[in-house]
């Protein structure tokens, strides 16, 4: 099972998210955070495959999100997405200490989602091999 953290402040967003995984991906534990300090207390406690962040939440930018528990992730080696309607080249000059970090626009193709389980399974499979 893969396990997800999903941190949107915005419902409607994230249900949306939440329900198109599911839909192809029966086999996902999403767990959802609507703001940055819930998404930190998740951290905490629970260990994610996948973290697919806002940048934009009321409480802390997702770049401040990642900055408070980047030691965790990467001890559970958890692959990290933040996406953004901002100027991408600003969001990357914010995140370049994080090289793990891939950065999706916003209005990307809801497909591309779908996309990052598919890798992160290929990528699975091939270190059971």
């Amino acid at each position: 099972m893969i396990s997800i953290l999903l941190a949107e402040d915005d419902f409607g967003v994230r249900d949306t998210l939440k329900d198109f995984l599911e839909f192809f991906y029966p086999d996902l534990e999403i767990l959802q955070a609507i703001n940055g300090k819930e998404a930190i207390d998740l951290i905490a406690t629970h260990k994610f495959n996948i973290l697919i962040t806002d940048q934009m939440m009321p409480d802390m930018k997702g770049s401040e999100l990642l900055e408070r528990t980047i030691d965790k992730l990467r001890e559970d080696g958890t692959w990290i997405y933040v996406y953004s309607g901002q100027l991408m080249d600003e969001l990357s000059f914010n995140l370049k200490e994080y090289g793990e970090v891939k950065i999706i626009d916003k209005f990307t193709n809801p497909m591309f989602f779908k996309e990052i389980i598919e890798e992160y399974k290929r990528a699975q499979n091939s270190s059971a091999e």
